[in-house]
């Protein structure tokens, strides 16, 4: 957190959940601000979420805080992408 440079400006959104695993969310943001994929375990809920139910949540927006390209870790994730969108693809 002392990376960052800029003061944080946290904005309300929502969206609605449009899938559910057993380990992960997608949510869609309104206003056509994409999507956000995250681990289940970080949706704080009462009950059993459902898709088609609304979320709000606090975000700011991100900043680069290393102009460096980490190529170890932007390759692990590209393969993890990749393998997904492979098994996705089968049927």
């Amino acid at each position: 957190m002392d990376k960052l440079k800029f003061i944080s400006s946290e904005r309300y959104y929502e969206g609605i959940i449009i899938e559910l695993t057993d380990g992960s969310v997608v949510i869609d943001l309104k206003g056509r601000m994409g999507q956000l994929r995250l681990p289940r375990r970080m949706l704080i809920c009462q009950n059993e979420p459902k898709e088609g139910q609304q979320v709000g949540l606090l975000m700011t927006y991100p900043e680069v805080i290393d102009e460096e390209v980490n190529q170890k870790y932007l390759k692990s994730a590209k393969d993890q992408l990749k393998k997904r969108m492979n098994s996705e693809n089968i049927i």
